[in-house]
């Protein structure tokens, strides 16, 4: 398992490959080695050298080559992964980055060697997918787009990303909350409304966030985004402070282990982008009982189900009427209980670690049913 910015990057494709690995790690039939750009080496767990894409360097040779800093970063850190390919002879590499993807291709390619490639296609990327073996695709829609431009149904796996999630939903008593919100520097009982992703607003749209919980009436519920800030990150900074004020809104970026406790704490989940790959933040909230709230499209139906609190989210108005809507209705436990109940049986790794397997598996031998297959361990 590759994946470039694991150890340096807050983003879905992190915290996937992380929790991916420690998932299938637990799978006796798969030998699995992860490749981090960042932090600590551990067993199986192993950091390469690479251009990290924020750094100095790659930046300027991102734009002297005329590719970016995030290709820098993922030339470097195959170059760092070859030694790895050529001793180890993997059966499978499994990444979800593309570039990474096509230089693996085309090392394949020159050395002749037999790794298969199994791309998961989380972004998403648009088919054609000529160049990989295997195609994970982790929402019905993008399965159906990838048939319809005529990729091979054996190709393809339909298989949604997982979460780490326990069995049961523990959820604080009042007095905890209000400590741990004191803890945590909040409000300790104004409504928080909730929002994680990279704090920008071409695409997780913090700023019609901000712009509609300010609509509301005073006494309006505190707003915190919590994410990686980037070029767009201080407009939005700007903005909340001008139409919310500093007492009411706060961006932070933390840790990834430390979100769980923002969950925990908050009233209400929103994810005002209008398209994505899969929205794993939606899992991350709803693992934790927290009504979601996002734009109505295919991927937020697929994922949240029945649950969800769905709008346009094009329109003005659209989400201080659903904040009103979920603030007004309360926070009973059994609704939280139902919403983790949902995810668990959909996405936990304990429900999805054989669908996995049984992918990895078949992009080995090329078979349509893994479990039919008598193999020794897979080497990934």
């Amino acid at each position: 398992m590759v994946c470039s910015g694991l150890g340096n990057v807050k983003r879905g494709f992190e915290s996937f490959t992380q929790e991916c690995f420690e998932a299938l790690s637990k799978a006796p039939s798969l030998d699995i080695t992860l490749f981090k750009g960042g932090g600590e080496s551990h067993h199986k767990a192993i950091t390469l050298w690479n251009f990290h894409r924020d750094a100095w360097l790659a930046i300027q040779l991102g734009k002297l080559t005329g590719r970016g800093s995030y290709f820098i970063e993922q030339a470097s850190f195959a170059f760092s992964l070859l030694p790895y390919i050529h001793r180890q002879q993997p059966d499978v590499i499994y990444f979800s980055d593309g570039a990474i993807g096509n230089m693996l291709w085309h090392w394949r390619r020159l050395t002749k060697q037999n790794y298969k490639l199994l791309f998961s296609n989380g972004g998403p990327l648009s088919p054609p997918f000529h160049r990989w073996d295997c195609v994970q695709q982790v929402t019905p829609t993008q399965f159906q787009i990838a048939i319809d431009a005529g990729e091979p149904a054996a190709k393809l796996s339909l298989v949604p990303y997982g979460i780490k999630i326990s069995t049961k939903l523990q959820i604080l008593s009042i007095s905890e909350r209000k400590a741990l919100r004191c803890q945590l520097g909040l409000p300790e009982n104004q409504p928080i409304i909730l929002s994680v992703g990279a704090i920008n607003k071409s695409h997780r749209r913090m700023d019609y966030v901000i712009r509609e919980i300010a609509t509301l009436p005073e006494l309006r519920p505190y707003v915190l985004l919590l994410g990686q800030q980037e070029a767009e990150s201080s407009e939005i900074i700007e903005l909340g402070n001008q139409l919310l004020g500093a007492d009411n809104f706060q961006v932070r970026t933390v840790a990834s282990h430390e979100v769980a406790n923002y969950y925990k704490v908050a009233n209400a989940f929103v994810l005002a982008s209008l398209g994505e790959g899969f929205g794993r933040v939606f899992l991350e909230a709803m693992s934790h009982g927290l009504p979601c709230l996002a734009h109505d499209y295919d991927v937020a139906r697929f994922v949240l189900g029945k649950e969800g609190y769905l709008a346009n989210f094009e329109l003005t108005g659209s989400l201080a009427t659903l904040v009103s809507q979920v603030l007004a209705e309360g926070d009973e436990q059994s609704k939280r209980h139902l919403r983790h109940q949902s995810i668990y049986e959909r996405f936990s790794w304990e429900k999805l670690r054989p669908a996995y397997v049984e992918m990895i598996e078949c992009c080995i031998t090329g078979k349509n049913k893994a479990r039919s297959l008598s193999l020794d361990k897979v080497s990934v």
